[in-house]
């Protein structure tokens, strides 16, 4: 039995959504941007599948692998859910930019890093990364209901709506600062400063290799 299994036990997709909305509402996001309509789409997307509802306040001392074809997500679930506050000591981790579990967390998320593709990522209370925050392709979503602290987020054409206040340096494409933050090797001609567009592939090569992402003294 994959050890992530061991943290919790499954249950249905529409009791999530249930005990979710519930959170959402309490915690005053309903005309918050679209908490309540990403988790709807969860059960939408998949309706045959289940979640794996975590332990209360439980530590994941090493990474999170969000992948469709890994264990157990491809046996049957599509969503890991924790009901009050998770802690992942390692990186949170998701590259598929077509498909990816989701991730609800009812209270506070705090991990060591975070890479994301198309997982959808909720969270009802703060999330705090140790390092970087990657958000890498339209098909997924991060949504904090309070407050991101991070060194960087990096946010390439993905849909992010934090309520609370942001404390980390942002390079986004709608601000344009890519080229002025991160470093030359991330893009795909590092010596074009015309190649304003970094590639996700390359920042999570050197993320994975603990390579610096930002330029020094950016962040």
């Amino acid at each position: 039995m994959p050890q992530l299994l061991s943290l919790g036990k499954i249950v249905p997709l529409d009791d999530v959504v249930r005990l979710f909305a519930d959170r959402i509402s309490a915690a005053g996001l309903e005309g918050c941007g679209p908490f309540r309509e990403w988790l709807e789409q969860i059960l939408v997307n998949h309706p045959e599948k289940s979640a794996l509802m975590l332990d209360a306040s439980v530590r994941i001392d090493g990474d999170l692998d969000l992948e469709v074809d890994l264990p157990p997500f491809a046996d049957g679930i599509s969503c890991v859910v924790a009901p009050d506050d998770l802690t992942v000591a390692g990186f949170i981790y998701n590259a598929d930019l077509e498909d990816g579990p989701a991730l609800l967390v009812g209270g506070n998320l705090k991990v060591g890093e975070m890479v994301m593709a198309a997982s959808t990522v909720i969270v009802v209370g703060a999330c705090t990364v140790e390092r970087l925050v990657l958000c890498d392709g339209d098909n997924g979503v991060f949504l904090v209901g309070g407050q991101l602290s991070a060194q960087g987020l990096i946010d390439c054409d993905h849909e992010i709506l934090i309520a609370g206040d942001v404390k980390a340096t942002v390079a986004s494409d709608d601000l344009g600062n890519m080229r002025d933050l991160l470093v030359a090797e991330v893009f795909e001609d590092p010596d074009d400063p015309a190649n304003e567009w970094p590639e996700g592939d390359l920042i999570r090569q050197r993320l994975l290799a603990g390579l610096p992402v930002f330029k020094p003294g950016a962040t």
